[in-house]
């Protein structure tokens, strides 16, 4: 089930915490590189975050989470994780399907490791094309996808 995370409470930050941590490191082995941010954010780094936050919850816990901000018609989604026991059940999908449909009168960018496969097929798969490649650190090589 889909719902809004009130990420400005402390139960529902550590779950965030837990959420993305496992799904951070799975893409860290994946692509190469270890120093991703969200790996080492805190329960008061959530907390603090002006992110508006999606969670799809299964048997009661947290699977998967989408946060994204909005200014001027421009939605940026900030993170898009999903625990790995839970990957191709489509809850990326879900989440990012959600978010287009309720927000349809937005422009979306979004930005993801060159080597995340996975994540790049998923945001094609919803209408979003690479615009640009940026050389983020040694090894690590950002890939900027825009849909309109």
């Amino acid at each position: 089930m889909l719902q809004i995370l009130e990420h400005k409470r402390v139960d529902i930050a550590l779950q965030i915490v837990a959420v993305q941590v496992e799904a951070y490191q799975e893409e860290a082995r994946l692509i190469g590189f270890s120093d991703i941010p969200q790996l080492t954010e805190s329960k008061e780094n959530i907390m603090k975050s002006k992110e508006v936050f999606i969670g799809e919850m299964i048997e009661g816990k947290l699977a998967g989470v989408l946060s994204f901000e909005k200014e001027n018609g421009l939605l940026t989604i900030c993170r898009l994780v999903v625990l790995p026991r839970c990957f191709r059940k489509g809850i990326g999908s879900r989440l990012l399907t959600h978010v287009l449909q309720r927000y349809s009168e937005c422009e979306y960018i979004v930005s993801t490791a060159e080597r995340n496969t996975p994540a790049i097929k998923l945001y094609e798969a919803h209408q979003f094309s690479i615009i640009k490649h940026t050389a983020a650190a040694d090894n690590l090589v950002l890939v900027t996808m825009k849909r309109d």
